[in-house]
């Protein structure tokens, strides 16, 4: 179940102008009297009326106290206050107001939170991630995290995909040490995971592993993860180290944990650049 928070406002134009070209939310519905915003997993609505309603507050929140830094210096101009750390409930934030005098939010939480990021901002914002905090990813989140990654696709439905959590530091360095320099970032979590496949159970193990090491990139993400893929992995002396048979295939060996680093949107081929038409 989806839904819409509305507010009635005496000034629709101004505050679709505002809304759209200051805090850059896009314009998902535009209904005439109505017009509804999306940020990420939120939709914001606003409709026309005599009288604006103003109470309450519209909070948003960004994965890191750096993103609110970034957030106050481009809106100073509607900032009430400066960006601080809120201990009672364990964010980082700033208020500011809209136009009509609304209480805008703007917040990071300093604490791992429950799956909530929308489809969309999991595609766009998904990056490599080579820099970790030291905090080890609680088993609960891990947990979850395969939850989702029970439904990557694979041949014929034959589920031949596995996840192998390697924790043992020794284990990690000898990993990284058969990969040379470009296995670093593998070092850089407390964990990393191989992706791979049977190879008795499926004709297509190398494509079950690949997509199986997309959906857990993505599953990462959702809970607020990062991961960097790590390839060339599948050699024998590395299934000896894993005890994966060597009939399998290891599509990859990533790192998993919280990001110590974040990337705004990256600039990418115009649509019309990579498809064409038969």
């Amino acid at each position: 179940m989806n839904g819409i928070i509305f507010f009635k406002t005496a000034d629709l134009a101004f505050i679709k102008e505002f809304y759209n070209k200051v805090l850059e939310l896009p314009l998902w519905l535009d209904q005439g009297k109505c017009a509804i915003f999306q940020n990420g997993n939120m939709l914001l609505g606003f409709c026309q009326a005599d009288k604006a309603e103003t109470e309450g507050t519209i909070t948003f929140f960004v994965p890191a106290p750096s993103d609110v830094d970034a957030l106050h210096k481009t809106l100073q101009h509607i900032a009430v206050d400066a960006p601080k750390a809120n201990p009672e409930y364990s964010i980082y934030h700033f208020w500011a107001k809209d136009p009509e005098g609304r209480n805008l939010e703007f917040q990071a939480f300093k604490h791992p939170l429950e799956t909530h990021i929308s489809l969309e901002e999991g595609l766009t914002m998904r990056r490599s991630i080579r820099n970790y905090t030291s905090q080890p990813v609680p088993q609960e989140m891990l947990e979850k995290v395969f939850e989702l990654c029970r439904y990557a696709p694979t041949a014929c439905n034959m589920q031949s995909y596995y996840y192998v959590v390697i924790k043992q530091r020794d284990v990690l360095e000898k990993i990284v040490n058969l990969r040379g320099p470009a296995g670093e970032p593998i070092l850089a979590s407390p964990y990393a995971i191989a992706v791979a496949s049977r190879g008795e159970l499926s004709r297509r193990k190398v494509q079950d592993a690949c997509i199986a090491a997309y959906h857990l990139t993505l599953a990462a993400k959702a809970h607020g993860l990062g991961t960097c893929w790590v390839t060339d992995m599948d050699k024998d002396e590395v299934k000896n180290l894993l005890g994966v048979p060597h009939d399998d295939y290891i599509a990859c060996i990533m790192p998993i944990g919280f990001p110590a680093e974040s990337f705004p949107k990256p600039k990418r081929h115009e649509v019309s650049s990579f498809v064409r038409y038969v």
